[in-house]
């Protein structure tokens, strides 16, 4: 029987939202505090059996202490006394990790570390108040409209400082695909079991199947207990071999092989995620949510930038290996990329010279030309591949999308696009700006005094100038330069950026490269909303609707964005309307009006 329209304790219970095995999923209203949240109430038949309560008190009372931006936080649960057993958690606007995967195949595999690094972030903070999740899968991780992921349903989570602890004897707890094997064998679980679950995730985000699967779930837990999956490499050729030992050590048979708990995987995959150049990864992963088409071939280019540069420096240290080891990832990434193929033949003509590269060439350059052969079949069979997972499971705070949409104008009407060499799936205001290809803005030479390269990191791209040289002929994220040693002035601009002028000085030996990131000009956004009356909160602005239109906002973004677009959150609201949280993008230089009706309570 639905509790729809009815009330528990003090939540009005508005609609449902899923359900379960052990209960069912709504969204509701807390009437003491007028704010939505998700209420999860236990079957009837489970409701009166103690161990059921008690389950369910667990859950609240593990999960209430951890206080952390990706953990789903609880609110409340309900008297053991009561006739309902519920538990109240925020509620969540957006999707699963698994329907978003379903929709956007996860790609380059640095995408998926990111989010498992977000993901660690919140399993180490559980790890450190002794709370053990026991069952992390795609189904379970939330990305909220902004692009925060949220780890939820400590359904099964377990105390370790508690004193009176509570097992499942017997009982199959969790999801046989990403169930680490000393919880199939029925041994304690710590946290290495819950790196063991992410490594799962981790290994399904880049290879876009699971590690252990089969036919049925006999068979998938056998599967995991002989330790018996498919090399990474082998399914997605786009992997590191950095990233291969992460996941090597993740889904290690052996706990003692693992890493201990998640602040140690969370901190394997910040030393390999700061090396290519991907510092915050929460900021990427925001710009990465909101519009996945334009992210990530702008994503790939800085990583062939950063991995080119990787293997120059192999060169230089005669490591062939290494070298050939990062150039095979470039090749699969873009596998006509010119400056990767010329470090191979370079690498090619120095063995020739000497005898004792020769077998090291040979054996990591053949695999590295077949990666190249095969990496255009690959990125065609990874468009049409969608990822394997478990069955679908009811989740804790969905909102579906819903059904009517706030209409977005932008006033005036952007110029018709004009032609580019950008790939067509980029953003239309990044297709008038972007290339693929670095270009060399020469700079003329003093007689006497020899120059040296320098590369300007723009981000997210633009045009650059150095003192009064030319302007580049495209605006790149990377350019190459060549200059004289000492202090340079460089301009960068673009169309819908700021011209700003940087001061740099330029080193006659070692690595001369400069982060310049770009400024993106403020973007207006007013609104059409009825009632007109209504309040439109932007940060610590706040305005009526019908003065928006005369005095719209002004939206700045911080040097460096990913896009050119702002990310904007706004609230509307209004006695006896239902409040409006929206997260909308808007172009630079340009207003953007926002029209949509609220709903009555």
């Amino acid at each position: 029987m639905t509790l729809v329209g009815q009330t528990i304790g003090r939540y009005r219970i508005l609609e449902q939202l899923g359900q379960g095995g052990m209960s069912v999923v709504y969204k509701g209203l807390d009437t003491a505090l007028d704010r939505e949240v998700a209420v999860k109430v236990l079957h009837p038949h489970l409701a009166t059996k103690m161990e059921s309560r008690r389950r369910l008190a667990r859950e609240a009372k593990a999960v209430a202490k951890l206080h952390h931006p990706n953990i789903l936080e609880i609110f409340d649960f309900s008297d053991p006394e009561t006739g309902q057993a519920f538990l109240v958690t925020e509620y969540i606007r957006g999707k699963t990790l698994n329907e978003h995967a379903q929709a956007f195949p996860v790609d380059p595999p640095e995408l998926g570390a990111m989010m498992v690094y977000e993901l660690a972030g919140a399993l180490a903070h559980a790890h450190e108040a002794g709370v053990i999740h026991r069952d992390i899968k795609p189904e379970n991780v939330m990305i909220r409209e902004d692009g925060v992921l949220k780890l939820m349903d400590f359904g099964i989570a377990k105390l370790l400082d508690r004193d009176e602890r509570m097992t499942l004897t017997g009982a199959l707890v969790g999801s046989p695909a990403h169930m680490a094997p000393e919880i199939i064998e029925g041994l304690e679980a710590d946290a290495a079991a819950d790196v063991f679950s992410l490594g799962t995730i981790l290994y399904w985000l880049t290879t876009h199947s699971l590690p252990f699967v089969a036919s049925n779930a006999t068979a998938t837990l056998k599967r995991i207990l002989d330790g018996a999956y498919d090399d990474p490499r082998e399914l997605n050729a786009q992997i590191s071999d950095g990233l291969a030992d992460i996941l090597k050590s993740c889904l290690a048979r052996s706990r003692a092989e693992r890493y201990e708990d998640a602040g140690q995987l969370r901190h394997a995959l910040e030393v390999y995620l700061t090396g290519l150049g991907l510092l915050r990864p929460a900021e990427e992963l925001v710009e990465y949510f909101a519009d996945p088409l334009s992210y990530r071939p702008a994503l790939e280019v800085r990583l062939v930038d950063r991995l080119v540069l990787q293997a120059e420096g192999f060169v230089r240290e005669k490591r062939p290996a290494k070298a050939l080891g990062v150039l095979n990832q470039v090749l699969a990434l873009r596998n006509d990329e010119p400056r990767a193929r010329r470090l191979f033949e370079d690498l090619n003509r120095r063995s020739l010279r000497h005898k004792r590269f020769r077998g090291v060439l040979f054996t990591v350059g053949a695999a590295t030309l077949i990666g190249t052969t095969t990496a255009g079949g690959y990125r065609a069979w990874r468009h049409h591949q969608r990822p394997t997972t478990t069955a679908p499971h009811p989740v804790a705070a969905v909102l579906p999308p819903p059904a009517r949409t706030p209409e977005m104008t932008v006033a005036p009407a952007p110029p018709p696009p004009l032609e580019s060499t950008a790939p067509p799936s980029l953003h239309p205001h990044m297709k008038r700006l972007v290339t693929l290809e670095r270009a060399a803005v020469p700079v003329p030479a003093i007689k006497g005094v020899s120059t040296v390269s320098v590369q300007i990191q723009v981000r997210p791209f633009g045009f650059v100038q150095l003192d009064d040289g030319p302007r580049s002929p495209e605006a790149l994220t990377q350019h190459t330069l060549s200059a004289t040693p000492g202090k340079h002035q460089v301009t960068v601009s673009c169309e819908y950026c700021e011209t700003t002028h940087e001061l740099i000085t330029v080193n006659a030996e070692g690595a001369n490269v400069f982060p310049l990131p770009a400024q993106i000009k403020p973007g207006r956004i007013s609104f059409r909303f009825t009632p007109a009356d209504a309040l439109v909160r932007i940060g610590a602005e706040e305005r009526a609707v019908g003065d928006t239109e005369a005095h719209p906002f002004e939206v700045k973004s911080p040097r460096g964005a990913l896009t050119f677009q702002h990310q904007v959150e706004y609230e509307i609201h209004r006695s006896g309307f239902r409040t409006e949280h929206r997260r909308v993008q808007i172009p630079p230089g340009k207003t953007t009006v926002v029209s949509g009706t609220l709903d009555p309570q």
